[in-house]
């Protein structure tokens, strides 16, 4: 009897574990709808920054990424998040521990898979 239940609980656990990764997101790609770019953003400061950004997606659908450090004088890319090219993003930000910020950033509609903004 012991052994039956081990077996229906080894089962049980596989099963929860393929249908729950198969609900996980996966990492998004350009190739999955409108032309998009990932963004690099330069600290040009003597600063830590922290941002994200909010847009609209690879997908046309408006999202918002996790939040980045740039060190001071480094730069960040925001991997596996892309960005619709040739619209506007908010780039929210915050230097040190000062109070939060954001400004309205241009995605260019470039041949490239990154574009860059400085901040500073």
């Amino acid at each position: 009897m012991r052994d039956v239940r081990r077996k229906f609980a080894v089962t049980a656990l596989t099963a929860a574990a393929v249908l729950g990764g198969l609900a996980l997101p996966t990492t998004a790609s350009a190739a999955d709808g409108v032309p998009a770019v990932q963004i690099t953003v330069c600290n040009d400061s003597n600063s830590n920054l922290q941002f994200w950004v909010r847009g609209y997606n690879q997908r046309n659908e408006w999202d918002d990424s996790p939040v980045w450090d740039a060190y001071a004088h480094t730069c960040a890319t925001m991997w596996d998040y892309w960005w619709k090219k040739n619209s506007s993003v908010e780039l929210h930000y915050q230097f040190g521990s000062g109070a939060w910020k954001w400004k309205q950033q241009y995605v260019p509609n470039t041949k490239g898979r990154t574009t860059t903004f400085h901040m500073s």
